[in-house]
């Protein structure tokens, strides 16, 4: 029998639950702490790119793969409705809800979950200990001494139930904000919004959107005017520092704890499963000690280099040059 080591997870959101699905019980004895007790319920949608999709076929989840809803085509266009770019695209939507549960379902029985918040990290168990918790990481904090920068930007995500636009995404930018809309599991619409101060909880969020939005197209009136308060989700923007390395000692940062980034090119979940497989992969074949050095070959620049390209992204969409151009030179 080969011998077993102890991995520590804090976090048990995307890339938590995906490393411990994806890890060989035979070989490593896992636990997850997770604060949360239940899975997230709001039907807000990710975007899967092909990269993650491999991912989630690595994990075995080709059931979940076939019923997410493809998207084949990305628009921008100006807040008032003028087209700037159209992209085509191989991207499949998931409900985080849907995508937690399979997660969830696939963890081998061996894999304990603790529910309950860290107080030192220094006194958790195990040969590794994996920062899996977020932009706001623990982990990171005690072994790398940096903390998630905060924008002066807030995220409101929401569903609605109306029939959406088959296979397209569509955004419109705005100065300093912009509104997103996709198709959506279970037939129904997937949204987003940015606004520039904290709009509140999530029924006044909602109101503010509708008002800070109020010139946009009528299809988002639509569907703002269709979205429950209780499936609408409210969240500042922050990111995680740049870092060198992704492993330090026993500790090693995974998903958002090693590179946050801003939700502009729907990178986060998919870099989060992609981080997960890797380091499991290398692990289960390369074992303790050379497993997190061949996951950070690998993991470091990339995941780093989309974190900065969603930051370009961000200042590009909110910058006050491009809207003045588009003003003058967009089609009428």
């Amino acid at each position: 029998m080969p011998k077993t080591h102890e991995i520590t997870i804090v976090g048990g959101g995307v890339a938590g639950l995906a490393l411990a699905a994806a890890l060989d019980p035979e070989l490593w004895r896992v636990t997850i702490f997770e604060q949360r007790e239940k899975l997230p319920t709001v039907e807000s949608a990710m975007g899967m790119w092909p990269i993650a999709q491999k991912a989630l076929a690595y994990l075995g989840l080709h059931d979940l793969l076939n019923a997410a809803v493809p998207c084949k085509k990305v628009v921008i266009s100006t807040a008032d409705g003028r087209p700037l770019l159209a992209l085509r695209t191989n991207i499949k939507l998931l409900t985080r809800p849907a995508l937690a549960q399979a997660l969830t379902d696939r963890l081998p029985e061996t894999v304990k979950v603790e529910h309950l918040r860290i107080v030192d990290i220094g006194d958790l168990p195990g040969d590794l200990v994996i920062g899996a918790d977020g932009v706001h990481s623990r982990v990171r904090k005690w072994h790398w001494g940096t903390n998630a920068h905060g924008l002066d930007t807030w995220v409101v995500r929401g569903t609605a139930a109306i029939p959406p636009m088959v296979g397209r995404l569509t955004e419109w930018w705005g100065e300093g904000m912009l509104f997103g809309m996709s198709p959506n599991m279970g037939d129904s619409t997937n949204w987003y919004a940015t606004v520039r101060q904290n709009p509140g909880l999530p029924a006044e969020a909602l109101e503010e959107i509708r008002f800070t939005h109020r010139d946009y197209p009528r299809a988002v009136q639509r569907v703002l005017a269709a979205t429950d308060p209780e499936q609408a989700v409210v969240h500042r923007v922050f990111t995680a520092p740049l870092t060198t390395s992704l492993v330090r000692g026993r500790a090693v940062l995974i998903g958002d704890a090693a590179h946050g980034m801003t939700p502009n090119v729907a990178r986060g979940a998919c870099e989060s499963l992609v981080d997960a497989v890797t380091l499991a992969h290398e692990l289960n074949n390369r074992g303790i000690h050379d497993g997190p050095k061949a996951y950070q070959r690998q993991r470091l620049v990339r995941g780093q280099g989309v974190r900065v390209g969603a930051s370009l992204m961000t200042a590009v969409q909110q910058s006050p040059t491009l809207h003045k151009i588009a003003g003058v030179f967009g089609p009428s």
